[in-house]
């Protein structure tokens, strides 16, 4: 049990570190080769590449954002102590008359070390949802924790494609440790 636990962490970390490696090396593409796809655009830069952000500043990151943002919104992290803003959601094009977190087209940004929401809100005051200048000077040093553009509307067929054989690999992974286990447990002697 303990082998097949240890060659599962083992391929699983090595199709992980597999994966990472190829999202370091793809280069950052301008929103003009994608001729006009802003979520194809949108997902190259953000999901694919992200780990090229994760521990630079939020303007780092916006600094290659091509489009103009239309509206942010605030991820809150409230429990003990001060309720803290976790991230934000920067939209790039908003598909409706009401903002939707399934259909409009954002980056969205995870901070390594959250700032207190109370702070935040005292920068953005009189802002509404706009990236005012008070907003972005108050966000623009903090760290990138994580970074992805809107998965719930992928529609890149490499990405879905390379979703869809991982999740494969895994369960043909988990298939042939369950036989392994069978097989281990059936012939507890080994022969």
């Amino acid at each position: 049990m303990k082998r097949t636990n240890f060659i599962l962490f083992a391929l699983f970390l090595l199709l992980s570190l597999g994966q990472l490696w190829a999202q370091e090396q793809k280069p950052y593409k301008p929103a003009a080769t994608f001729k006009g796809d802003t979520l194809r655009y949108l997902e190259y830069n953000y999901t694919i590449r992200q780990s090229q952000y994760i521990g630079k500043t939020i303007g780092e990151a916006l600094k290659d954002l091509e489009y103009p943002v239309v509206y942010v919104t605030g991820i809150y992290q409230i429990g003990d102590g001060p309720s803290r803003l976790a991230g934000l959601f920067f939209v790039v094009r908003q598909m409706g008359t009401e903002p939707n977190e399934l259909k409009d087209y954002y980056i969205r940004i995870w901070f390594a070390d959250p700032p207190i929401l109370d702070e935040y809100q005292e920068a953005s005051k009189g802002s509404g949802n706009n990236l005012s200048p008070q907003v972005y000077n108050f966000i623009k040093d903090l760290k990138v924790s994580s970074i992805s553009s809107n998965q719930y509307i992928f529609k890149d067929p490499v990405l879905l494609e390379g979703q869809r054989r991982a999740t494969e690999r895994t369960n043909e992974m988990i298939r042939r440790a369950i036989e392994e286990n069978k097989r281990i447990n059936n012939n507890p002697s080994g022969q």
